[in-house]
């Protein structure tokens, strides 16, 4: 295995981490691997692999992680011209997860949906894989990603900063379990968050529908309570039917005890 890294020293310190080879040339590091693993920025993805095609061994799988795909598919498809096998997959949680066993992983369709499925199988084993077509997946992530990163912000926005301290001490369920959210949302690089919502080509219909939507929803709250309460209806039985209720409860219920056993345990600690 061999790393690179932009930054040469984050890359000598992950070599130390996981006893590997480092470079201090992208070209030198993918050439003759049989497996080169891309993780870079959204924006820089189908560059970098137009530039480090023609440096791949043939036969090679070139496997690109991004969160966004309509850009990176053209340049996988032009890969394949160099007899590479390029494989485009979404792992859908982050690093701080122990073990990928069961875990979702997306593989974005690009010539061969068979070949490429069994070649992220390889790679990912034991995850669940779920095939989806380029605009399909950057479709479902404006509102997996894009959205819910935008509403989080402006929660984050719309707080009283100074009594902060005090909201955390009174919260019960909701509000801690949404603040955790905004919390790990809010901790991303901003580089990142923005382009998750930027750079989905489908986002900003969609965020513009939820600026629409407040407006309306504050509009019913003022004027009309029976539209309202119409509205929550109606939701009731669209939004709430997968998961039921009763499961959506008991999930934001667990992660509250789970928020609560890790606070104890850390004041414990500090004791």
């Amino acid at each position: 295995m061999r790393l690179f890294d932009i930054d040469l020293l984050k890359a000598q310190s992950l070599a130390e981490k996981y006893d590997c080879a480092w470079s201090d040339s992208f070209t030198s590091t993918v050439s003759n691997m049989d497996v080169v693993l891309l993780c870079t920025p959204i924006k820089d993805t189908p560059r970098i692999i137009q530039d480090i095609t023609p440096h791949l061994k043939v036969g090679s799988i070139l496997c690109e992680v991004s969160s966004l795909k309509m850009g990176t598919i053209p340049a996988l498809k032009a890969a394949k011209g160099y007899g590479i096998k390029p494989l485009s997959v979404h792992p859908m949680f982050g690093p701080d997860v122990k073990e990928i066993e069961g875990q979702t992983i997306i593989i974005v369709s690009i010539l061969d949906q068979v070949e490429e499925t069994n070649l992220a199988g390889i790679l990912f084993p034991n995850t669940k894989r779920v095939v989806v077509d380029v605009e399909t997946h950057d479709q479902c992530m404006a509102s997996i990603l894009s959205l819910p990163y935008f509403m989080n912000l402006a929660f984050a926005r719309a707080l009283p900063p100074e009594k902060l301290s005090l909201m955390r001490e009174l919260a019960g369920t909701t509000f801690t379990v949404q603040l955790a959210v905004t919390q790990s949302i809010v901790g991303e690089s901003p580089e990142l968050i923005e382009s998750l919502i930027n750079d989905n080509v489908f986002s900003g219909r969609l965020l513009n529908r939820f600026i629409d939507e407040s407006r309306h929803l504050r509009r019913l709250l003022r004027n009309d309570s029976r539209g309202f309460r119409s509205l929550c209806e109606n939701l009731g039985g669209s939004v709430m039917s997968e998961p039921d209720l009763a499961s959506a409860r008991e999930l934001r219920n667990w992660l509250f005890e789970v928020m609560k056993t890790r606070t104890r345990a850390k004041v414990i600690r500090l004791s």
